[in-house]
């Protein structure tokens, strides 16, 4: 009986397509109702109707799952093979296949714009074209600029030192010979992480509340964050300028203690040269709602502003910094080892991301290169 059915496949689906009631086929061929369902949701009726016999339908199935097979491994293919080929090898493999399989398909398979292939087969040919040399100069000068980086500065923020120092660059044009040259970033670690920082950095921009300083010294922001070192955890105060986002004060103590944050808003305090109307914005922690540090605020003059509870975007300029640091600073060359170590990392980036690290915020200026145009 089950032979009978099936060999009977085709008649009974095309008479259905042809519009005999199912029920009439379920009892003159003594089908299954769930049989009958299945074959018709399987199989489209432009295939039915096309073909002549089972074995057909039999191919068309066939074909059909040879097709996921195909689409499967390539999807696979292009998720760790070619997304890490640079473009330049991809050109090289076209170049050793050209003429065996349709241009169409080798650039499809590779990921690569066809026009980008024909415009390096066609056009600037010539070693010495001065498009060529430039290219040679703009290669070697981007990749000092990443490896003074540390691995860590992206296209945009290579384009815009590039272009403080007189390059006619863009960022798409920086992204693309960093793509050629086969470096990228290492500031993230995956893609999700790249997600997660950048909508981070959006929250940043829509942070420090109603505050929108004109001036360096009229809003500070702080908090405190914890680093294992050691097997020992050590926390970091620093204070920034909301404006600058210069990094007017950190220490590192043993305890996230409000005698740590104390200590260090005195030494911002003292260094900026006690300004007035200063306002420092943080975060509910209990170092900063401790009675005693309000006191060193009000003695001070300081406004106090605080964050709404379980809301850490309104003090995101602070938490982004700790993301910076941590990430360029601390942890990428492994954990430090020791307190000294700790310290002598931080102290070296934090001048650095003082002095010459540019920013987005500030048009890509380092703080004190900000802060010297505002004085100036």
């Amino acid at each position: 009986m089950r032979r009978f059915i099936y060999n009977n496949k085709h008649r009974i689906l095309k008479l259905y397509y042809q519009g005999t009631p199912p029920s009439v086929l379920m009892h003159e061929y003594r089908i299954p109702s769930s049989t009958l369902y299945s074959w018709i949701a399987k199989t489209p009726k432009s295939v039915v109707m096309v073909s002549n016999s089972n074995h057909e339908i039999i191919n068309y199935y066939r074909n059909k799952s040879h097709c996921e097979k195909i689409e499967e491994e390539l999807a696979f293919l292009r998720r760790t093979l070619v997304k890490d080929t640079p473009r330049n090898a991809k050109i090289a493999i076209i170049d050793r296949e050209y003429g065996k399989e349709s241009l169409h398909v080798q650039c499809e398979a590779l990921n690569l714009s066809r026009g980008t292939y024909l415009n390096h087969r066609y056009r600037g040919k010539k070693e010495n074209a001065w498009f060529k040399k430039r290219e040679a100069e703009y290669s070697e000068i981007i990749r000092k600029i990443y490896e003074k980086s540390g691995h860590v500065y992206g296209g945009r923020k290579i384009a815009a030192i590039m272009r403080k120092d007189g390059y006619r660059v863009s960022d798409k044009y920086v992204r693309r010979r960093m793509s050629e040259m086969g470096i990228r970033s290492n500031r993230s670690a995956s893609d999700k992480d790249h997600l997660l920082v950048a909508r981070h950095l959006r929250e940043a921009r829509r942070s420090a509340l109603e505050f929108k300083p004109d001036s360096v010294n009229q809003v500070w922001v702080s908090d405190t964050s914890a680093v294992l070192t050691h097997g020992r955890l050590y926390y970091i105060c620093v204070y920034l300028d909301l404006c600058s986002r210069k990094v007017v004060a950190w220490r590192i103590g043993r305890n996230n203690s409000t005698q740590l944050v104390k200590r260090t808003f005195l030494e911002g305090y003292s260094m900026r040269s006690r300004p007035k109307s200063l306002v420092i914005h943080t975060d509910n922690g209990a170092c900063y709602t401790a009675y005693s540090y309000e006191q060193i605020l009000r003695k001070y003059r300081v406004s106090h502003s605080l964050s709404r509870a379980h809301v850490p975007h309104d003090n995101a300029v602070a938490e982004s910094f700790f993301n910076t640091l941590k990430r360029e600073g601390i942890f990428l060359n492994g954990y430090p080892r020791s307190l000294r170590e700790l310290n002598e990392r931080v102290s070296m980036y934090i001048e650095y991301y003082n002095s010459t690290r540019p920013h987005e915020h500030l048009g890509y200026l380092s703080p004190n290169e900000f802060e010297r145009q505002k004085h100036s």
